[in-house]
């Protein structure tokens, strides 16, 4: 299934995953073992998932009653705790399954009760006497140095910077997507940008609210002002985070009630640090702005998160305001390629955007 699979129970801290590397089913032996019972392609999902996760949030589930499967898995992955499946059959050497699934301290390894034993009422005293064997097994085995191997990943995977890890969490939860599709100016771009999808991951908005919160530092300011309707939840999220009063501009002003351009109590003359969430044309962050010093609100900076380029910035310059991102295109597009997340191909549609 890919990252994308477990991407969502991977943002929370306290949380912990067990991929799927290697099931029992015989109909899948012709599958796991593709290309050659050398290099089988069950041990490359092994490789690949440890980018995935530190050790104490991914573990990898092994299904098989081989011990020479189980022992290749933990030879390219000392660190992970392995849960392993399907281990029980009449022909079970549980000493040589120890032996393969543990690691050189003695633990990693996690062992199901034998299915059939549900059943029994004399389930306790069964599952403390297998307890007491793996136990004495384990000690027997765990004899030697207490020594573990440290896994690394791969020589051409580099650390990423919070900002790198943060860009791919966004691609991962599905915030960057490839077509053909039209924005609200018109343009047809190979990709999509939905930034909507973060709040419903609160882990990785509270990431994206620090960001935020980090370009707001060298900025004056009296009140946030969110861009309806994309950035409220994030304006509103800032607002807590920094303990200051947040307004808007309304997209549309009513022709009853107050008819107010800017929902929110202000006083005219004070700072408004307008919050958006990417910048293409610039078009509905210079509408919102022009509401707000209608209503008598001073802007001289934004902040957004994605900056398409293409000179938008400068423009908005020219007229006066600040712009600071998160990200530019270009620093996603680069960050996606290099930690595999996208071909070259789709690389070059992104690293060059339409101005």
């Amino acid at each position: 299934m890919g990252q994308e699979g477990i991407a969502p129970f991977l943002l929370y801290s306290d949380r912990a995953v067990f991929a799927l590397t290697h099931t029992s089913n015989p109909s899948a032996e012709a599958i796991q073992s593709y290309p050659t019972a050398e290099k089988p392609l069950y041990l490359e999902v092994v490789k690949t998932v440890q980018q995935w996760g530190s050790p104490d949030r991914l573990g990898l589930e092994v299904g098989t009653s081989n011990p020479l499967v189980l022992g290749q898995v933990r030879a390219i992955a000392p660190e992970r705790t392995i849960l392993a499946r399907s281990i029980w059959s009449e022909s079970t050497n549980l000493r040589s399954i120890l032996e393969a699934g543990l690691n050189q301290t003695g633990t990693g390894l996690l062992l199901p009760v034998p299915q059939d034993w549900l059943g029994q009422t004399n389930l306790e005293l069964r599952v403390q006497a297998l307890r007491e064997n793996i136990n004495d097994l384990r000690e027997q085995l765990s004899q030697g140095p207490s020594i573990c191997n440290l896994w690394q990943p791969e020589p051409q995977q580099t650390l990423l910077t919070p900002n790198q890890e943060l860009i791919v969490q966004l691609y991962d939860i599905g915030c960057l997507m490839f077509g053909s599709y039209v924005q609200a100016s018109g343009a047809v771009f190979p990709y999509y940008i939905d930034l909507r999808r973060i709040i419903s991951n609160p882990q990785l908005f509270h990431q994206v609210l620090e960001a935020y919160a980090s370009l707001t530092k060298a900025v004056k300011f009296d009140r946030i002002a969110g861009i309806p309707y994309g950035s409220l939840p994030t304006a509103t999220g800032l607002s807590l985070k920094l303990n200051r009063p947040m307004i808007y501009p309304r997209k549309e002003v009513k022709a009853h009630g107050t008819r107010r351009l800017v929902e929110g109590h202000f006083e005219p003359g004070e700072t408004a640090l307008v919050i958006d969430d990417i910048l293409i044309t610039g078009k509905s962050v210079l509408e919102g702005i022009q509401k707000l010093e209608n209503s008598g609100l001073r802007v001289t900076d934004l902040i957004v998160l994605i900056d398409h380029e293409g000179g938008v910035r400068d423009r908005i310059k020219t007229q006066g305001y600040q712009a600071h991102a998160v990200f530019t295109l270009s620093e996603i597009s680069k960050t996606l390629y290099e930690t595999g997340r996208i071909t070259k191909t789709q690389y070059g549609t992104i690293a060059q955007p339409s101005s």
